[in-house]
């Protein structure tokens, strides 16, 4: 008879994603005695949300934002918490990731994994560590009837790069357990549905269709038989792993009930109009070309499971799919990010955090500056903040006795700022983001581009691959040199996002440093289009492409140049008709000597316009100085 183990201290790592958010809500209750740590760094499928709100405010239950290969994070979770007990949710599955940036699945399911082990040995109190693995690693099933279902010790024949990723988790787990005796025991998952599954997944985004009558696209025939075990049985199955489970073996958790995508698609629309108490439509496909990897069936024998730990799934289909559909009609809440802010305290670090705010998304201001405390005082801080995003908004423009970029001009002492602050602080927080995981976003700027003759006022804009043009002051300089090297971390996968502002807006007129504030205030202004950056629609479009985690180089501007003179007369027509400044035609020979001399330039949004799209700088200014006169 197999000893039962008893949890106390529990971490649960990718515990914000589908399955791990319903194992905590589902083991929360069933361990009443247990302390729980979840461990997540806020991948594109998981949200803090997830975990019911009954649980996040249970004493018993914790939530600490980090990646698993942060080595300080973890061993400080380990100590204070007293882990005994690890259940390992934490890969990434995503099909972006996976398939199309298999390098960076490779970082994050095998070699962050790897370190994750490491950890766990360095502490050396772990009892017991079940690690979650999956079906796929078996490769394709036949469509037959008389096809069997694979048991734990058939051969491993991954048909698709995530598979390969996790077979590659399960060699160092069955390393780790030889070489170190490390308490490991491992559940491969069937085909998983229920509440919070991320919504490009087949139910969700099938229910999502379902709501509005839409036509299901169906890759390939929609044949591809799958088992659809509902998520509270997998977590009772892996109850049972924890507790019944012998160290060192592998148990199916599955369920031997299959459908088809196709028939998939009626269950939902029938169960949609059911719940919207509306006349049922019979769904409409449309066929699309099917994906690489999409193996035809998944089927596993459950038979050790059964009856080495008691456990089969319990709840019908027809159970499940009402639950999650009625999940999915219902408004939810998301938090996916946490974000640390350096150079939060300057104008646009002011204006990023009313955006914060306005937004819900939970920030901190970093207490440590680089160039300023060590290295490693910022990265031990960094490590241990909590966050899953960071936002780099350092950068030197003005000092003492000077309140422009002519500060940055002279010896070697303004040289030393200029570096420090421009270019050293972007540059070191990049690589720190990188070791310990957390997605990095650089608030750059234009001001190192001018117009000329390939880009010429109303031509040709100037595009993200650019390289920098200006070089007319040493500001202009150490940011073109700093926009360049944030090109290293624009690799295929890496979470580093590098955006230019230029001209930067907002609607406080009593921030001194506010463009707005100043110009109108001016007698006369340039009449020449140029690029804005208006903060609170800029800094939404940034969070946007943040939470799903995007990466690049990117103009942050809206669209269609504008010239100073033109925002201060929209501003005089809504707002205040007792501005009144002259404009400064681009034909005069002051404007083409500014032209010659400082960065003037527009900025191509054609990037930004199909990622996260803005208004033009007109209709915006329009939209918020009708607004301001509204307040």
């Amino acid at each position: 008879m197999t000893t039962s183990y008893t949890p106390k201290n529990v971490a649960i790592t990718g515990g914000c994603g589908f399955i791990g958010s319903n194992f905590v809500n589902y083991i929360h209750d069933a361990w009443p005695n247990c302390n729980f740590v979840n461990i997540d760094k806020l991948i594109l499928n998981s949200d803090t949300q997830n975990v019911s709100e009954a649980v996040r405010s249970s004493p018993r239950y914790k939530l600490v934002l980090t990646d698993i290969k942060n080595e300080a994070a973890i061993l400080n979770v380990f100590e204070e918490n007293e882990i005994d007990t690890v259940i390992h949710f934490a890969a990434d599955c995503t099909s972006t990731r996976c398939y199309n940036e298999t390098a960076e699945a490779v970082q994050n399911n095998i070699l962050s994994f790897i370190q994750f082990l490491d950890t766990v040995r360095h502490y050396g109190k772990i009892q017991r560590f079940v690690h979650i693995s999956t079906d796929e690693v078996y490769g394709d099933s036949d469509l037959s009837e008389n096809e069997q279902g694979k048991v734990e010790s058939s051969r491993l024949m991954p048909g698709n790069p995530y598979a390969a990723t996790k077979i590659a988790g399960e060699a160092y787990v069955r390393a780790y357990q030889k070489q170190y005796n490390l308490p490991i025991v491992t559940a491969r998952m069937n085909n998983i549905y229920g509440p919070n599954q991320w919504d490009v997944k087949v139910v969700p985004r099938f229910i999502e269709i379902a709501k509005v009558r839409g036509e299901y696209t169906i890759q390939g025939t929609g044949k591809q038989l799958r088992s659809w075990l509902f998520v509270d049985d997998a977590s009772a199955g892996l109850k049972a792993v924890t507790e019944k489970g012998k160290l060192n073996e592998i148990y199916n958790l599955g369920t031997y009930y299959e459908k088809n995508v196709a028939d998939l698609a009626k269950t939902i629309q029938e169960e949609v109009d059911r719940q919207l108490d509306r006349p049922h439509q019979p769904p409409r496909y449309k066929s699309i070309p099917d994906r690489p990897y999409n193996d035809l069936r998944y089927l596993i024998s459950i038979e050790k499971a059964k009856e080495d730990l008691g456990w089969e799934p319990t709840t019908s289909f027809d159970e499940g799919m009402r639950i999650t559909v009625a999940s999915a009609l219902k408004e939810h809440k998301h938090v996916k990010m946490h974000v640390a802010i350096y150079g939060g305290k300057g104008y646009v670090g002011q204006e990023l955090q009313h955006v914060l705010r306005a937004r819900e998304i939970p920030y901190v201001l970093a207490t440590k500056k680089v160039g300023f405390d060590s290295d490693e005082e910022v990265e031990r801080e960094l490590a241990l903040l909590g966050v899953t995003h960071v936002i780099c908004v350092t950068g030197r423009t003005h000092g003492p006795g000077c309140n422009t970029i002519e500060y940055l001009e002279g010896g070697p002492d303004k040289v030393f700022i200029n570096v420090r602050d421009n270019m050293y602080s972007a540059t070191i927080l990049a690589h720190m983001c990188r070791k310990i995981g957390l997605h990095y976003t650089y608030i750059g700027t234009g001001y190192m581009f001018a117009y000329d003759k390939q880009h010429s006022i109303g031509g040709a804009e100037f595009k993200e691959e650019d390289e920098p043009t200006f070089f007319g002051s040493a500001y202009s300089v150490v940011k073109g040199f700093t926009d360049r090297q944030m090109n290293y971390f624009n690799q295929n996968g890496w979470e580093n996002l590098n955006v230019r502002i230029t001209l930067p807006l907002s609607l406080d007129l009593d921030q001194p440093r506010n463009l707005l504030s100043k110009i109108i205030k001016y007698k006369e202004l340039f009449d020449i289009p140029v690029s804005l950056t208006i903060l609170p629609d800029c800094m939404n479009a940034m969070c946007n492409l943040m939470e799903q985690r995007t990466g690049g180089t990117l103009n942050l501007v809206n669209p269609e140049p504008i010239s100073l003179y033109e925002v201060v007369k929209i501003y005089k027509e809504i707002v205040d008709e007792t501005v009144n400044p002259t404009p400064i035609g681009v034909e005069t020979e002051r404007a083409q000597q500014l032209l010659a001399t400082k960065g003037n330039c527009a900025l191509d949004t054609e990037k930004l316009q199909k990622l996260a799209p803005v208004l033009s700088a007109k209709d915006s200014l329009v939209k918020h100085f009708n607004e301001m006169k509204a307040n």
